[in-house]
């Protein structure tokens, strides 16, 4: 008898998450569940009666690690030092990299699974060589955005099982199963451990930023026009907030050092050509590279924009956008794909026109 290979899937409570240990045990695999508790609050207790109900429904043990520790030295810093200094920060694909894959990929290891899994809507496919993620065929769910920067030995040992399905179908699979309500739940968005919190209360109240650092709002004309109460607590494209602010007018710039805010024409935002330090891309040679694409967010997101991929050996890229983007943020992942496959990506240091 071929022996059940053992994988260790990361499970939420969600409905997609609970989806994919459904269709791993449907294929046959010798599956574990396992929790990590990220963020210490009594909204986790209650969850975790629902997880270990959804696992004894499913018959697959549970495990429960804790690694709020962990994830509080590693994501709260990074994620309070980049707004420090005019950034606007990414959690998710920080906490991908440094946290919630890296404890997974280590706990399967340690123990004995041959493979591990999540509930994300990716596909991961071995291609020329590489392991290669591809977005996920439903468009409005692909999460390959914030996977940008896991490394080979992750994506070698991982199973994705919602990558070929749509948001619709996992819902009908969950509620086939007897996870009707699970079915119906509203989605939770926004970063994890915020729950719902407004960030700035939530950087003030841990103490990861000072509160009230006020400083000068500036306008293109070098004049100060008010005054802000953090730079925390903007972000490139944003205009609410500030008061007696022209309409065609929002924050074009932050300067950490002079602790300013620049105010400028929204249409000033529109930028052609970006730098990307830090860049992870795998199989990419350096040099240039046409025909690609990348995917950015600025104050919301912008369309996916076909460009040309200057790729220097030291980490650093510029990509010469064919059509401008409104607003990129620096701090913020500049991701590169060809067609469906992501190739990599690179943080946003810079951003002007040709």
């Amino acid at each position: 008898m071929k022996k059940q290979r053992k994988v260790l899937l990361a499970i939420s409570g969600g409905v997609d998450s609970t989806t994919a240990a459904i269709l791993l045990k449907q294929q046959g695999f010798d599956i574990t569940a396992i929790h990590f508790e990220f963020y210490k609050s009594n909204v986790h207790e209650e969850s975790m009666i629902g997880i270990s109900t959804i696992c004894e429904q499913l018959n697959i043990p549970l495990v429960q690690l804790d690694i709020s520790k962990e994830f509080e030295a590693t994501v709260f810093p990074y994620y309070g030092s980049e707004y420090l200094t005019g950034r606007t920060p990414c959690p998710c694909s920080y906490c991908n990299l440094n946290v919630k894959w890296r404890y997974l990929y280590q706990y399967a290891s340690d123990n004995g699974f041959d493979q591990i899994a999540t509930g994300h809507y990716i596909r991961i496919s071995a291609i020329d060589g590489f392991f290669r993620i591809l977005r996920g065929i439903d468009p409005a769910k692909d999460q390959s955005y914030f996977l940008w920067n896991l490394p080979q030995e992750y994506l070698a040992k991982s199973i994705m099982p919602l990558g070929n399905l749509t948001k619709s179908e996992v819902k009908t699979i969950a509620a086939q199963w007897g996870f009707e309500q699970l079915a119906r739940k509203p989605e939770s968005m926004g970063v994890c451990f915020l729950r719902g919190k407004d960030y700035r209360i939530f950087l003030e109240e841990q103490s990861i930023l000072n509160k009230g650092i006020a400083g000068d709002i500036v306008d293109e004309n070098g004049v100060t026009i008010g005054t802000h109460d953090g730079i925390h607590r903007y972000t490139i494209g944003q205009k609410r907030g500030i008061a007696n602010i022209p309409k065609n007018k929002c924050v074009v710039r932050i300067d950490a050092e002079k602790n300013q805010l620049h105010i400028g024409p929204w249409d000033s935002l529109f930028f052609d050509t970006l730098k990307l330090t830090n860049c992870i891309l795998t199989g990419v040679e350096a040099g240039v590279h046409n025909n690609v694409k990348v995917m950015i967010r600025g104050f919301g997101q912008n369309p996916q924009l076909e460009c040309t991929l200057k790729l220097g050996g030291n980490g650093q890229a510029i990509v010469e956008l064919n059509d401008p983007a409104w607003a990129p943020m620096q701090g913020q992942p500049t991701v590169v794909y060809s067609d469906e496959i992501l190739l990599g990506g690179g943080y946003l240091h810079s951003a002007w026109n040709r």
